[in-house]
């Protein structure tokens, strides 16, 4: 609409939406407000705003510069198709003669059912199907009232209630649109919908008066100031037919779906776009000539074939939406009762899903507005343009292979026991009776390989073996670059109840069978549910700042500063008590992240709008810190290793080392089981970040050849070690999702380039 020159006049009768307030049965928020207009101007250029019908017919015929081809009053009641064209006749018997009959025409189309009639003329079972998919779960009231009753303006009320919802949407003037919605006893199927006569009406009204639109406004408050209000059934329906011979339906006549979202009329627009894209490019192809039947045909399967993925996830979409505020099942109750506080962007990125992918006119300029935001428009994302989950989990395989083979050694290596690591000479000539004579995560005590692993790193720290010593020392900076970023991605805003925001389980599990056991399962999480299209904004790579900023603090004083107690402190004994404090890390490093966040204001809603890049500085100092530990080590690891680098790193055959373990030949056994540890979890982070790689290749982010970075990744390795380049890397992914724009993005400077090549 704004390619048209009809933003102006629409914002000028519109009042823009601040806020979206999601109530209870008793009227109490359920979650903080959202500020759905303020990030949706942010993210594309446009606020969000709600009209009624009225309002837009005038602004778009206002915007007519030839209004003498539109005609009222013209009820179409019959239309023929014949080899030069299509013909139209209406109620007063007039015919008009045309290449192609759009019927936009309503979810009653007389355009479509005549369309249905030329179908079955030649094929009675193409749109036999379609006949029956208009379909009616809810009923709905819905009125415009004179007053507010005291509702804010440019404020939505959304009311949850079991079988039945309600909105309140306050307008310019005061003016102020009501919807009460209420799941029937059944699912009713075209021609039986219900039809509602003015005593329904009032029954249903009087029977739902007490709904609280807010904890101080009822309905019955809004309905007795209406000005017009109506009840129907809410009928929704995804036909698979759009077209037939010249005619093409569009709108409610091709796609109908449930109010709740507010999709709808945006969806009727677009396909408008899009039929008029595909006409244009027709018209432009016929060289002056009337196109053929074949080319019309062809045109309007183009048109529809571009639409009809979109519009069926608006659909979708629009039917989760109307389900989940009318708590139509358990799931959709303990999501509105908990996954809108823990997704205080739902609706804004559902409806950034459903706006991102826009059919934009081809033919007209692009308006410079819509290329300033967080959130380019790109059709190849968003609704209907989402990866597939399952395609992406099978192509994470390798990430469960891993997994599998790492599992098998842990489990293998606490199946053995302890009596012959209890004999080891080892253990028994280098350390104290141990003190932790229990796991403290409950799974048993000193024999089994959480146990062990933490003798190890007591024995290692006496230095009593310097390659021991070494292997560990880069082992654990490694683990701390690994636990910064893990750190990270729980309070990235795109991951928002996805398990990674569980950052206490992953490392719980790790310690108790291994970063090796852990890393590749955490990584195929992270990777199968965070496609290249999760970052399609700017301000949904953010992470929450007064977070960020505790990451660091919380990770040296819970993960650092007892392993350097650990190394530092001349008794055994000491050394023990230490580490026995460090294995509650997990625990304590949520804990102290959680207290330290409280230091610093919330400020995720303002950056998002204002401020998407304001924590880069902080996330690369949080970084920057555990990856300079790692290369410190490692750069003294290369300067003093007192082995091979083979030998230090690279793991022995797994057999050899089982058949091992209870031999009193000192090193073998834990080194070995260190070392595969490592070696995996080292394996399984570089392996999620090339699959980074090949997403943001295939999304032209990536412009570097896979040898480049293939190349680069192992300099970085050899020269910064593998927590080092690990550190690189994810600051370098970081830049990436921060700065780079999808190869489908409209940008300025796409835009501007696409205009100079035009001209050249």
């Amino acid at each position: 609409l704004d390619q048209l020159g009809c933003r102006e006049a629409l914002y000028a009768c519109v009042e823009p939406v601040q806020w979206v307030h999601d109530r209870d049965q008793h009227g109490r928020l359920l979650a903080k407000p959202s500020s759905v207009s303020q990030l949706a101007k942010a993210r594309s250029g446009y606020s969000f705003a709600f009209s009624d019908r009225q309002n837009i017919l005038e602004v778009l015929y206002d915007n007519l510069k030839d209004k003498s081809k539109v005609l009222v009053g013209k009820n179409l009641t019959t239309v023929r198709q014949h080899a030069s064209g299509v013909t139209v006749i209406c109620e007063d018997g007039s015919a008009y003669v045309g290449d192609v009959l759009a019927g936009a025409d309503g979810v009653n189309s007389k355009a479509r059912s005549e369309m249905w009639r030329l179908a079955d003329e030649e094929d009675p079972e193409l749109v036999k199907n379609d006949k029956s998919s208009l379909e009616s779960q809810y009923q709905c009231l819905y009125g415009i009232a004179s007053s507010s009753s005291g509702l804010p303006a440019g404020e939505i009320d959304v009311g949850y209630n079991e079988k039945r919802s309600t909105m309140a949407i306050v307008g310019k003037n005061d003016r102020t649109y009501y919807f009460v919605f209420e799941k029937m006893n059944k699912t009713y199927k075209d021609p039986h919908i219900p039809k509602y006569t003015e005593a329904d009406k009032i029954e249903f009204a009087e029977r739902h008066g007490d709904m609280k639109v807010t904890d101080k406004v009822l309905l019955r408050d809004l309905h007795k100031n209406s000005v017009s209000s109506t009840l129907v059934g809410i009928e929704t329906a995804t036909y698979k037919i759009w077209t037939w011979g010249r005619i093409a339906c569009l709108g409610d006549s091709a796609h109908k779906m449930t109010p709740n979202a507010g999709f709808g009329g945006n969806q009727a627009i677009e396909s408008a776009a899009a039929l008029a894209n595909s006409i244009k490019k027709l018209s432009d192809t016929s060289n002056g000539q009337r196109p053929t039947q074949d080319q019309v045909v062809a045109c309007l399967h183009s048109y529809q074939k571009l639409r009809e993925v979109r519009a069926a996830a608006a659909i979708q979409a629009s039917n989760f939406l109307t389900h989940v505020q009318a708590l139509a099942t358990w799931g959709h109750a303990l999501f509105a009762r908990y996954g809108l506080n823990y997704m205080g962007d739902f609706l804004e990125n559902l409806t950034s899903d459903v706006t991102v992918g826009a059919v934009a006119i081809d033919y007209l300029p692009l308006p410079e507005g819509s290329l300033r935001g967080w959130m380019p428009f790109n059709p190849e994302q968003g609704q209907g343009m989402k990866e597939n989950l399952l395609v992406r989990a099978a192509l994470a395989m390798p990430f469960l292979a891993v997994f599998a083979f790492a599992w098998k050694i842990s489990s293998a290596v606490v199946g053995i026991g302890g009596d012959g690591l209890a004999s080891s000479a080892w253990y028994s000539a280098r350390l104290m009776p141990s003190s932790l004579t229990t796991s403290p995560w409950g799974f048993g005590g000193q024999f089994n390989s959480s146990a062990s692993m933490n003798n190890t790193y007591t024995t290692t720290s006496a230095n009593v073996h310097p390659a021991t010593n070494m292997l560990t020392t880069n082992f654990l900076s490694f683990s701390g670059v690994v636990l910064s970023i893990w750190s990270i991605e729980a309070i990235r805003c795109c991951n928002a109840l996805m398990p990674v925001q569980l950052p206490l389980l992953f490392t719980v599990l790790a310690q108790r069978r291994g970063l090796g056991v852990v890393a590749p399962l955490y990584s195929f999480v992270h990777w199968v549910l965070t496609p290249i299209d999760t970052f399609k904004s700017t301000d949904m790579r953010l992470t929450k700042m007064h977070y960020t900023k505790a990451v660091l603090p919380s990770l040296l004083m819970t993960f650092y500063l007892p392993l350097i107690q650990v190394w530092l402190l001349p008794e055994v004994s000491q050394r023990q008590t230490w580490l026995q404090l460090w294995q509650y890390f997990p625990v304590t490093l949520s804990l102290g992240q959680f207290a330290m966040s409280k230091i610093w204001k919330d400020t995720a809603d303002q950056d998002k709008i204002e401020r998407p890049k304001r924590d880069v500085a902080t996330l690369r100092y949080t970084i920057g810190v555990p990856t300079g530990v790692a290369t410190m080590f490692w750069l003294y690891t290369l300067c003093a290793s007192p082995v091979s680098f083979s030998r230090l790193f690279l793991a022995h055959n797994i057999t050899t080392t089982l058949a091992d373990f209870s031999s009193t030949s000192a090193l073998t056994p834990v080194y070995d089981l260190l070392q595969y540890n490592y070696l995996i979890a080292i394996l399984s982070t570089y392996l999620w970040l090339l699959y980074f790689v090949w997403d943001a290749k295939v999304a032209g982010i990536v412009t570097q050849s896979w040898l480049t970075v293939l190349a680069a990744s192992a300099l970085a390795t050899v020269v910064l070690g593998p927590g080092g380049a690990v550190g690189a890397g994810f600051l370098w992914r970081e830049y990436i999702i921060t700065e780079k724009r999808h190869k489908g993005a409209l940008t300025s400077d796409k835009v501007r380039r696409g205009v100079c090549e035009g001209k050249e």
